[in-house]
């Protein structure tokens, strides 16, 4: 087992140095790059990064989406014997500012001005940012109501002279430069990298339920790609089709197993352009989060239900699939008949799963959250596996993994070898091993408080093994949720916000395995009482019927949409529902000291929670939409 990253890349640009391992759509064709390539790329990256003055531990800051410059970045990074704090795009100002200065980073390398405005928006007194590197120097800004947009250049950001810019080709060209002088001029620190250094720090909110910054070590990484390489489950004529944000774990694991295994890895153009790509690059694996096979499963059952005859035989076909699937789960025969019934329904009615996966498809992964049983039984009666995980930042990424050939339905594998799982007393999923991080950012040299004095992380996951020793995630010990896109959301700072509204009594915020945020208000009794004076309305008017008022849902409306204006895109309100009635003791929907009992709320107003999601998406357009509270 190697030690480091740098060493794993090492050894694979040796064995497959002539092999593709990148690939990205550019000027109208898909671009190819060797291993060799790569690592050249990321070498001159990490000469410029030292020669302008980068030292060993320092840690350099990285927002931008998913691209092959991401990758080529962060390894130069790596090289450098710094480290990379990677921040989704749609990160705020505010919240890259307490990154900043929580790290205490100098350099940035941006995307496009997008990224750097923000810095510039947080001003130079608020960060100790001094250089940043930049990608590209423009960026189309999609306009609301009308087709194209405006083009936000760089030169139009007023940025401080203090502020040192370069283009990431400026970087490399003074990393050729150097290493014509020198060529031991990276290697020479690289050389001084151990497993015990810290090779990176990602921004998470799961086991703590708190934004924080964990500290992931080059031997963490390391054992994560050694367990993935012990599973034998890809290899290096595998083509992965990347477009998850890789400021997650979840995606850099990935390009982690890329490098283990030597497979190459195509980088998408993105969500529009999915089911093109697929077919243009034909991946043998992909993964993403639910919200994309949900997506992906009700596009194909719409289009079988188009078909009169055929979307008669759609629900025996998924019953054929289900017999087939507990057959091969419980180790019995599957049988001439049903099997070839299961073949049959899959030609006559599911072909276009494998179409638009590309036709080349070995399996499907999916992580990042909770996906239904429905979707991945759909999958399997069409002949696909789509086997799902676990893991968290803080233990470098998967920790349990479904195997094409030993997966349970419903539950996320069996552990990875070398990680330890244990069920706590209380039912907490409890993991150990060489892939749990080496601390949180505000704990180095400290007792690590994410960790009991055995090792073990506490992942705030309830859980249970079955008699196979397969893993099931049953619930979140407190109220974390995590949506059908991945995120990770603390719902208790934002429901907070949203009661400073004076009609505000309470909020509870949804999304648990939903592809957006909703909200269910409350309204505050004297805040209603002012709002009708202020109105001149009747007083005998009740709750249910101020809360169809036009007026108060256009206030409340504006509160929503002032909130989400101060927050990243994916911690948007897309629609709330104001509640027919006010909570209280009585309702049994607050204690007797008034404290909020959320699973009650939640019971007894399940018909608005449901009509928060029911609506199609189209019907919103983006904006914040109300929902009429209406008595369960």
């Amino acid at each position: 087992m190697v030690e480091t990253i740098v060493e794993l890349f090492e050894e694979q640009v040796h064995r497959s140095s002539v092999r593709h391992a990148l690939r990205r759509h550019h000027d109208g064709y898909w671009e190819e790059f060797t291993w060799q390539e790569w690592w050249d790329a990321s070498e001159r990256v990490a000469a410029g990064l030292i020669s302008a003055g980068v030292e060993p531990g320092e840690k350099i800051c990285l927002i931008a989406s998913t691209r092959l410059e991401w990758v080529v970045v962060d390894m130069g990074i790596i090289m450098a014997g710094a480290v990379c704090v990677p921040l989704h795009p749609a990160t705020t100002a505010e919240e890259l500012s307490h990154v900043l200065s929580e790290n205490e980073i100098r350099k940035v390398v941006v995307e496009n001005p997008l990224q750097l405005a923000k810095i510039v928006e947080a001003g130079e007194d608020e960060t100790p940012v001094e250089r940043v590197i930049y990608f590209d120097d423009d960026v189309l800004v999609a306009a609301s109501g009308r087709r194209g947009g405006d083009v936000v250049r760089l030169e139009s950001l007023g940025v401080p002279k203090t502020l040192e810019l370069e283009s990431l080709d400026d970087t490399m060209s003074r990393g050729r430069v150097a290493l014509a002088e020198e060529p031991r001029f990276v290697a020479n620190r690289r050389r001084e990298i151990d497993g015990q250094r810290v090779a990176t720090i990602l921004y998470t909110a799961g086991v703590s339920h708190q934004p924080r910054g964990v500290a992931l070590t080059h031997a963490n990484l390391a054992a994560q790609v050694d367990a993935l390489s012990a599973l034998q489950l890809f290899s290096s004529d595998d083509v992965q089709l990347l477009f998850l944000p890789l400021a997650h774990i979840f995606s850099r694991m990935l390009v982690l197993a890329a490098i283990g295994y030597g497979m190459t890895t195509v980088f998408a153009r993105g969500r529009d352009h999915l089911v093109e790509d697929l077919a243009e690059v034909k991946p043998t694996l992909m993964a993403s989060v639910p919200w994309m096979y949900e997506s992906l499963q009700r596009e194909i059952v719409d289009r079988i239900r188009r078909r009169r005859v055929r979307s008669k035989l759609l629900p025996v076909a998924l019953e054929v699939g289900k017999a087939v699937r507990r057959r091969v789960q419980g180790d019995d025969r599957v049988g001439m008949v049903l099997g070839m019934e299961h073949k049959l329904f899959s030609r006559l009615l599911l072909e276009d799963v494998h179409q638009w996966l590309g036709g080349e498809m070995r399996f499907l992964i999916c992580g990042g959250a909770p996906l239904a049983e429905e979707t991945s039984e759909f999958f399997f009666a069409a002949g696909v596996l789509l086997l799902e995980g676990y893991g968290l930042t803080e233990a470098s990424g998967a920790v349990a993994f479904n195997m094409p050939d030993d997966f349970r339905i419903g539950s996320v594998g069996k552990p990875l070898p070398g990680v330890d799982i244990t069920i706590a007393e209380d039912g907490e999923i409890l993991v150990r091993g060489d892939t749990v991080m080496h601390s949180y950012v505000e704990e180095e040299g400290e007792d690590v408080r994410g960790l009991d004095e055995e090792g073990w992380l506490h992942t705030g996951d309830l859980g249970r093994f079955d008699g196979d020793g397969f893993l099931y995630v049953t619930d979140r010990k407190a109220d974390m949720i995590i949506t059908s896109t991945g995120e990770h959301l603390a719902p208790g700072a934002l429901e907070k916000e949203l009661c400073e509204h004076l009609l505000v009594a309470h909020a509870v915020i949804v999304g648990e395995g939903r592809p957006y945020l909703g909200a269910l208000l409350a309204l505050d009794p004297q805040g209603v009482l002012e709002f009708v004076k202020r109105q001149g309305l009747d007083f005998e008017l009740s709750v249910q019927q101020l809360t169809e008022h036009r007026q108060l849902r256009r206030e409340l409306r504006n509160h929503v949409d002032e909130l989400n204006r101060r927050r990243a895109s994916y911690e948007h309100i897309r629609r709330f529902a104001v509640l027919p009635e006010f909570l209280s003791p009585q309702n049994r929907t607050l204690t007797p000291s008034g404290q909020l009992r959320k699973a009650e709320v939640l019971k007894r107003y399940s018909q608005q929670l449901e009509e928060l999601f029911s609506l199609p998406r189209q019907v919103d357009g983006g904006r914040t939409v109300s929902v009429v509270g209406r008595k369960s």
